[in-house]
């Protein structure tokens, strides 16, 4: 089912020409495969982590933080990401 979600967002991002804005609104997404390729990349170039732990919820379940609290901060997050990409989408 995943993969029909990205393959949605991928074609109308095609369709619409708003690159930028379609990963503006998926930001949580896009930080939490960020960290994890910069993980990745780490490991392979520098012989080394980067980060303690990747994806980054990770991080932060392991400095203390309840999953509750992460999951909230990340549907807040993704409110922002969503209203800012809708302005970068219709305004500019």
């Amino acid at each position: 089912m995943d993969h029909v979600i990205r393959s949605v967002f991928s074609s109308n991002r095609f369709m619409t020409g708003r690159i930028l804005a379609v990963a503006v609104i998926g930001g949580v997404f896009v930080l939490e495969a960020g960290s994890s390729l910069i993980q990745i990349l780490g490991k392979r170039i520098l012989k080394r982590k980067i980060f303690a732990v990747a994806p980054l919820h990770l991080y932060f379940q392991n400095r203390g933080w309840e999953e509750p609290k992460i999951v909230m901060r990340a549907w807040l997050l993704g409110v922002f990401f969503a209203i800012l990409g809708l302005y970068l989408a219709f305004i500019r």
